[in-house]
């Protein structure tokens, strides 16, 4: 069994419908789009457990794929994405 190869492909698929959701809902909603953030990192760092781990299989580098996939057409189709993140972050403290 490849246990962190398979939750780093829940992880990114969680992440990938955190932004679908935002994108879905009228206006924009910036948790949504940090929790999103959030599962895809927690993906990539299983992918580079696994990696490390040497699991069999390429999900672990499927995910890893994805995860800059995806990261690269979020900052393509909506480039304030980011800029909205941080300054959200920002306001936080």
């Amino acid at each position: 069994m490849k246990p962190f190869s398979l939750w780093s492909i829940v992880f990114i698929f969680l992440g990938l419908l955190s932004f679908g959701l935002n994108w879905i809902v009228e206006g924009h909603f910036e948790p949504t789009v940090l929790i999103g953030v959030i599962f895809l990192l927690i993906g990539v760092v299983l992918s580079f457990i696994a990696i490390s781990k040497k699991e069999k299989g390429s999900i672990k580098f499927l995910s890893l794929a994805s995860f800059f996939i995806i990261l690269f057409l979020v900052t393509w189709f909506e480039p304030f994405q980011v800029v909205r993140i941080m300054t959200w972050l920002k306001n936080i403290n």
